[in-house]
């Protein structure tokens, strides 16, 4: 699988994201104690960082600790700096990029084993069951803001664990203080179906694929189709595809040596110079252009 954006530190281990085949992100914990994760996110402006569709089995705090970051949740889009930290339950769909500018973030996956068996059973559990909760977006304290920056430096060390286990527990209590009742219930339905057609591309994206065969995929309509791509993504089901396409071959062009007409053969292009063009639309580049600035060897 190819390498995605942004770059991720964890404890000066460098890496970047990778999703396995039903778009699901693997997450690496350093210790088998504590099922924790927490790494900064570096994303390129320039470079049009940006990470897609995805889901963990964890759950995720998120804070921008530098610039700006429109989310996508469940279809829900909105814009996180650093007043805000955002929580996402586990087995959301979600994706973040870049608002014109280079932004930094720390990001913490942690599991629910985390906490004392009791707070789980009576607390964190009955949350996390509702249908109606997907996400959260706090409003930080200055207390909160400080200890995310000593976050931000982190080391592998037994006492930080418990700093941060002790962070989290307040988050959720914070969290179950504002979350309403009466929330709608939500569309766990059409989430799965949207779902079953994001992998099918993801997993089909080089094939000449039509509205009706991703459709198919779901047993639904054409209609309903492109109604459920608009909605969780804003686009219809094909320029997902082509976005989709044109982002790998990003990856592809800036960590591999296979050349331009190869890369766009590979991702579904029959046409070098629509590829090309295409990739200059969505990027400011062209494909040549963008490896010889972004690139590995660079």
């Amino acid at each position: 699988m190819s390498p995605s954006f942004p770059k991720c530190n964890q404890a000066g281990i460098e890496f970047v994201i990778s999703t396995n085949e039903e778009l699901q992100e693997e997450v690496m914990f350093l210790s088998d104690d504590f099922p924790i994760a927490m790494y900064t996110q570096s994303y390129n402006d320039d470079a049009s960082d940006y990470i897609p569709l995805h889901w963990h089995d964890e759950l995720q705090i998120t804070w921008v600790s530098q610039g700006e970051l429109e989310y996508s949740i469940n279809g829900d889009t909105f814009k996180l700096g650093a007043d805000k930290l955002l929580l996402v339950k586990n087995h959301q769909l979600h994706s973040s990029k870049t608002i014109g500018q280079d932004t930094r973030t720390l990001c913490i996956n942690f599991t629910p084993d985390i906490f004392h068996p009791l707070i789980l059973k009576n607390y964190i559990l009955p949350l996390l069951q509702r249908d109606a909760f997907s996400y959260s977006l706090l409003l930080l304290s200055p207390y909160q803001l400080s200890l995310l920056k000593k976050l931000l430096n982190w080391k592998n060390e037994p006492l930080g664990y418990f700093s941060v286990s002790n962070f989290l527990s307040h988050i959720f209590e914070q969290i179950l203080n504002e979350f309403e009742e009466g929330e709608d219930a939500g569309n766990y339905e059409e989430i799965r179906l949207f779902q079953t057609m994001l992998s099918y591309i993801h997993n089909n994206y080089p094939d000449p694929l039509n509205v009706r065969q991703i459709a198919d995929r779901a047993v639904i309509s054409k209609n309903l189709c492109t109604a459920l791509f608009r909605k969780y993504t804003g686009l219809s089901p094909i320029k997902y595809l082509n976005e989709y396409r044109l982002y790998t071959a990003k990856n592809l062009i800036t960590h591999t040596d296979r050349t331009i007409s190869e890369i766009s053969a590979d991702v579904g292009y029959n046409q070098i110079s629509h590829f090309i063009e295409q990739f200059r639309n969505s990027y400011g580049l062209s494909p040549l252009k963008y490896r010889n600035k972004f690139g590995q060897g660079r």
